[in-house]
């Protein structure tokens, strides 16, 4: 029923719309085929009508890349309206029953391994008839997955995202804070100068990760060489390490509660250095906002107070 439509006294198929918007997306014919489940000459073959049909060319080849052509960018809020004019109506006719379907959400190592996981565990409990792929990576890998249509939405914590093609749902500030083990000289200091604290060995999550690369450019920049640090790539195994005093870090305030609470670690301020980031739930405005969606951003508002 909504998978045609009329132009220029053609039947343009839907399912040829959604292969162009992957496509635009992705930059590559043969990945688009791939995440379809279509062979590639399949692929080729729809845009190839598609471009018949609307009497353009969509897509400038450059080797194994795809570009949008002038056309092609034009068409794309076509296709993306298209596409939620379809969705809009499924969600119609099926109104009043359970969120259901998938939804695939990026997220930081550093917030699953905080308090704010349990939202994936409530949003099962609420709504089982709905799954929740989610995918661990930093913010640059859950940025460039959104922008490619891969992730619905993404969850991280860093400085204001701003993006013309999407929208913030929610967004919270966050401190981002030095901890030391309870008993070490450092525990409850402020403005401990930057050359003593450069005499410890950092425990910092993987490189790539936005804070770290913060504090390790205030270093070069004032010291001009970067701090000794040891990599792990999972935030409680670096509480863990600081516990146990093999050195010092830096994470959200919000991966400590724990440790703080019970008084394992403490925290401390470097002189001439603060930082913070925004907890931020992200999400494409070009794509519709299915039913399960709307749920998952109102959990993620009710366990992510302002």
């Amino acid at each position: 029923m909504w998978d045609k439509y009329n132009v220029n006294g053609e039947k343009m198929e839907l399912r040829n719309v959604k292969t162009f918007i992957k496509i635009a997306e992705i930059g590559n014919f043969s990945r688009a085929a791939s995440d379809l489940g279509y062979a590639q000459s399949t692929v080729t073959m729809q845009i190839q009508t598609l471009e018949r049909e609307l009497g353009v060319s969509l897509f400038e080849r450059n080797g194994k890349s795809a570009v949008l052509s002038a056309a092609g960018k034009e068409f794309l809020d076509y296709a993306y309206d298209l596409q939620r004019c379809e969705a809009m109506a499924l969600e119609h006719f099926a109104e009043g029953e359970e969120p259901s379907g998938e939804v695939s959400v990026g997220i930081m190592e550093t917030l699953c391994a905080s308090r704010y996981g349990i939202i994936f565990r409530e949003f099962k409990k609420r709504y089982p008839k709905a799954n929740v792929k989610v995918v661990v990576a930093t913010t640059l890998e859950c940025m460039e997955l959104l922008g490619k249509g891969k992730l619905d939405l993404i969850l991280t914590v860093d400085n204001k995202i701003n993006h013309i093609n999407w929208m913030t749902a929610h967004e919270v500030p966050t401190e981002i804070r030095f901890f030391c083990p309870a008993n070490h000289p450092f525990a409850g200091k402020k403005d401990i100068p930057l050359d003593t604290v450069l005499e410890e060995n950092f425990i910092m999550i993987e490189e790539g990760c936005n804070y770290r690369q913060a504090f390790e450019q205030y270093v070069v920049e004032q010291r001009g060489r970067r701090p000794s640090i040891t990599e792990i790539g999972y935030t409680r195994l670096i509480i863990d390490a600081v516990i146990e005093n093999l050195g010092v870090s830096l994470l959200p305030r919000f991966t400590l509660e724990e440790a703080l609470r019970e008084k394992k670690v403490a925290l401390f301020s470097v002189k001439g250095f603060q930082l913070s980031m925004l907890m931020q739930v992200i999400y494409s405005k070009n794509r519709w906002v299915s039913p399960a969606m709307k749920a998952f951003i109102e959990m993620t508002q009710k366990f992510m107070p302002e």
